[in-house]
């Protein structure tokens, strides 16, 4: 079995390097949904769906190679396959969204308080549980069997920075206006469209990091620490949104917790990007470029010393 890792590799060709990742996302997906892993079928669920934002992230990062018409169409296919498997571990996420408050406020949030919620969390949790391993994930491994095939028709043929250096900014620079859109006013909406557009940048700063590793892995490092917080933040919404349709008596006092923490989580990811985008789309570009260049002539210089 070749390398699944999630970045390009030294001395590996970018056509290469993109074509080995997107089919060792698109097999690891397939192994976990039709039981050929350790995972639970709640795991199997998770690890598939993450699976469908790395692949997402990675035709957003060759978009301009491949052309609009194929990012498109494979962006629609990943995201479709994400949406059937969604259920199911949207239910385990607000129930553990709920144990973390429960057990940061004891006190507050005794059994008498959450039952209700947690009740009709499980009951959601159950009517959503039969796509985990049924007939969703069958149609997902149907979707995924055929965007394999079409992956040697990715028309990836620059072996260089260009091929990747458009979707790149287009996610910095719009993760940078996103970031700024959300400082400027923090509704629920604004943050997790910031939540996507920097779960993006790490996503490409991971394929990317063996351009300059002690670096680029920090720098993943930071966007992947405010894509949890907003993450974090998000899930406390629907947690909180769900309360107050289906358990307002929960509702009411988890309200002034549930927005004391968004409050701590939202500072932090604030905080944290703005080392994250600090530089103008154009600067950040050069940068990296500069860095690629850089560990391109080091491979070439190992190699005639090899």
């Amino acid at each position: 079995m070749g390398s699944r890792s999630y970045r390009l590799r030294d001395a590996e060709t970018v056509p290469k390097g993109i074509a080995r990742i997107a089919r060792g996302r698109i097999d690891h997906a397939i192994e976990e949904l039709e039981g050929k892993t350790d995972s639970s079928s709640e795991e199997a669920v998770h690890e598939a769906r993450k699976d469908m934002k790395k692949l997402r992230a990675l035709v957003r990062l060759v978009r301009d190679e491949i052309g609009g018409g194929a990012y498109r169409r494979e962006n629609a296919r990943f995201r479709d396959a994400g949406r059937e498997l969604a259920g199911l571990r949207d239910a385990d996420v607000m129930l553990a969204t709920l144990a973390d408050l429960e057990r940061r406020h004891p006190d507050e949030l005794g059994p008498e308080v959450t039952g209700p919620l947690r009740q009709a969390l499980e009951a959601h949790k159950i009517r959503t549980a039969a796509g985990a391993g049924g007939p969703a994930s069958a149609q997902v491994v149907e979707i995924l069997t055929t965007a394999r095939r079409a992956v040697a028709r990715w028309p990836v043929e620059q072996d260089s920075f260009d091929a990747m250096a458009g979707g790149l900014e287009r996610v910095y620079r719009r993760g940078r206006r996103s970031y700024r859109a959300a400082r400027a006013e923090p509704t629920t909406e604004s943050l997790h469209e910031w939540r996507k557009r920097v779960k993006d940048l790490w996503y490409h700063l991971t394929i990317l990091r063996d351009t300059w590793r002690p670096v680029m892995e920090a720098l993943a490092d930071e966007a992947h620490t405010v894509s949890e917080r907003l993450g974090d933040d998000h899930d406390l919404a629907v947690l909180l949104a769900r309360a107050e349709e289906d358990a307002p008596e929960s509702a009411a006092a988890l309200a002034p917790l549930v927005e004391r923490r968004r409050a701590e989580l939202q500072a932090e990811a604030f905080a944290i990007s703005a080392r994250v985008y600090a530089e103008k789309p154009r600067a950040f570009m050069r940068r990296l470029e500069r860095w690629w260049d850089a560990a391109a002539t080091a491979e070439r210089a190992e190699a005639v010393q090899g």
